[in-house]
C-alpha cells in the first residue's frame, strides 16, 4: 500500500514538474513571440490530465475528461483532475 502511494506521489510530482516547465515555456513564448506558439502550449497543458489518464488506462478516464473540460480552467479543478489521473486506479497490465 505504501509503495503504491509513493509511486503515485512520485508520478504526480514528475507530471507537475513537466507541467510547470510547459507553463513557463508557454509564458516565455507568448512574451517573446506574441501569439505564435504560446497558446498552443497552454492548450496542451490544459489537456494534460486527459492525456495522462488515457495513457495510463485509468478506470475513470471519462470522468477525468469531464472534470478537466468543465473545471480545468480553474487551477484547482485542473490540479484535482491531474492528481486523479495519477491515481493508482488503472486497468491491470496483461502479463
Amino acid at each position: 500500500m505504501l509503495r503504491t502511494a509513493a509511486s503515485s506521489l512520485a508520478q504526480s510530482l514528475a507530471i507537475l514538474l513537466c507541467a510547470g516547465t510547459c507553463y513557463y515555456l508557454a509564458i516565455f513564448l507568448v512574451e517573446k513571440h506574441s501569439f505564435d506558439l504560446g497558446p498552443l502550449f497552454l492548450f496542451l497543458l490544459y489537456l494534460l490530465p486527459i492525456g495522462v489518464a488515457a495513457l495510463r488506462k485509468h478506470n475513470a478516464s471519462l470522468d477525468i475528461m469531464i472534470l478537466d473540460l468543465w473545471l480545468g480552467w480553474t487551477l484547482i479543478g485542473w490540479l484535482v483532475a491531474l492528481i486523479w489521473a495519477c491515481d493508482t486506479d488503472v486497468q491491470p497490465a496483461i502479463e
